[in-house]
């Protein structure tokens, strides 16, 4: 159900998707994984009307739902504008040491907890090598193109850009 509420956000319906996510939220009978869900579509909505405050509101209170069941999956899936407004303070601190890779205090960037494939670690392995992604896909036997959407799921998975900071993250995070 807050898939649909999803759906109809992302084909640009915002009004019709908050009010299937605010009837997902009231009705009662749905587990936390809908209600984090509906909860976020219903921020994401807001931080696309440019509604700061309410969006970081529903943000707090997905977090607070999400925490005791340690539901991860839901913020990886709600877009860069959630992942973004989760930097900053007071939300940062209500998803350190559960959502976060790093606890309190910690002095690297957060990293939303997801793991690498195993041929993702490969793939960054050779990365480290200072490896094209031409020769990456030459040892491994795939096409570039497939190189290049292991690339691109590292850099999400490891919250950078570019190759050089993948690597680097890797480090930090004891991947290489």
């Amino acid at each position: 159900a807050a898939e649909v509420a999803w759906a109809r956000l992302a084909a640009g319906h915002r009004e019709e998707a908050v009010e299937t996510a605010g009837r997902l939220c009231t009705e009662g009978r749905t587990g936390p994984g809908v209600t984090v869900r509906a909860t976020l579509v219903r921020a994401r909505a807001a931080t696309e009307a440019g509604d700061t405050g309410t969006a970081r509101k529903l943000l707090a209170r997905a977090l607070l739902e999400a925490r005791r069941d340690r539901l991860r999956r839901p913020f990886l899936d709600a877009g860069p504008g959630i992942r973004r407004l989760l930097d900053t303070p007071p939300l940062h601190g209500l998803a350190a040491g559960w959502l976060y890779g790093d606890g309190p205090g910690a002095d690297s960037p957060p990293l939303l907890v997801e793991e690498l494939s195993g041929r993702e670690r490969e793939v960054l392995g050779r990365l480290a090598q200072m490896m094209s992604t031409q020769e990456i896909a030459a040892d491994l036997y795939v096409s570039v193109n497939t190189v290049k959407t292991h690339l691109k799921s590292i850099y999400r998975k490891l919250g950078v850009g570019r190759r050089g900071d993948a690597v680097r993250r890797a480090r930090e995070r004891g991947l290489l």
